[in-house]
């Protein structure tokens, strides 16, 4: 009997102890059983539904927050690559070309030693770097062409001149390499409002003989209805007749 009556006890104030706990909290019980040889000790853990949910939240949280810094980095590598070390990356190109520009005597006499590039002209001094204008395609011939446009004046007053750049370079099929077609700047004189001429920067040799047989052919046809309107007279626009027509 007083085995039976200390048992008793024993239950009631873990009872107690257990109510007297939160119902998230793990409790642990510690159950003491008789045995002829002696006593044996358990324990018994509890967890809530609602404390296993919010583990489960936080896990799902963390990794999505993992998962979207990971997208965002893989971005901007992606687009710093695409951007900066890439052949044909327009960044990498404009200031390519915008050193060949810089570098040429004709330039240089134009419009003097500091020459300022930049995007389409505003009339805001701070709107002038705007996105370089540019476009990728595919040829007739099935190369990947690049091409693009931005303008150039004296960096500290702007001068008499401005000078619409253009660049042209090509994927070759043999070595997948990017190569330039031509760098070629038209000056334009703003205090007459008149056409100064085209330098030419730089022109390949193997693009000037594409410009050759196109030039021959544009002169077989000039008569020809069909090429009406698709030339300004230029060797440029000869090869290109659609591009800078905008």
């Amino acid at each position: 009997m007083n085995s039976l009556a200390f048992r008793a006890a024993v239950s009631r104030v873990q009872q107690r102890h257990l109510r007297r706990q939160t119902p998230a909290a793990v409790c642990s019980l510690s159950q003491t059983r008789s045995h002829a040889g002696g006593r044996v000790h358990g324990t018994r853990s509890y967890s809530t539904a609602g404390g296993r949910g919010r583990q489960m939240a936080g896990t799902a949280g963390n990794v999505l927050l993992v998962g979207s810094v990971v997208t965002l980095f893989g971005y901007i590598m992606y687009t710093l690559y695409d951007n900066l070390l890439a052949e044909n990356g327009v960044t990498r190109v404009y200031n390519e070309s915008l050193d060949l520009v810089r570098a040429n005597p004709q330039i240089r006499e134009i419009f003097g030693p500091s020459v300022m590039g930049f995007g389409e002209p505003s009339h805001g001094q701070r709107q002038r770097q705007r996105a370089i204008s540019h476009r990728e395609f595919e040829d007739d011939k099935g190369r990947q062409r690049l091409t693009m446009k931005y303008y150039v004046a004296n960096k500290k007053d702007g001068g008499d001149h401005t000078g619409v750049v253009r660049v042209d370079i090509a994927k070759s099929a043999f070595t997948g390499k990017w190569d330039y077609n031509y760098v070629v700047v038209d000056v334009f004189d703003t205090a007459n409002s008149r056409n100064a001429g085209r330098v030419e920067v730089l022109v390949t040799d193997e693009f000037a003989k594409e410009v050759r047989a196109s030039e021959q052919t544009r002169r077989n046809r000039r008569f020809d209805v069909g090429g009406r309107g698709g030339s300004d007279g230029s060797w440029f626009s000869a090869l290109n007749p659609s591009n800078w027509r905008k």
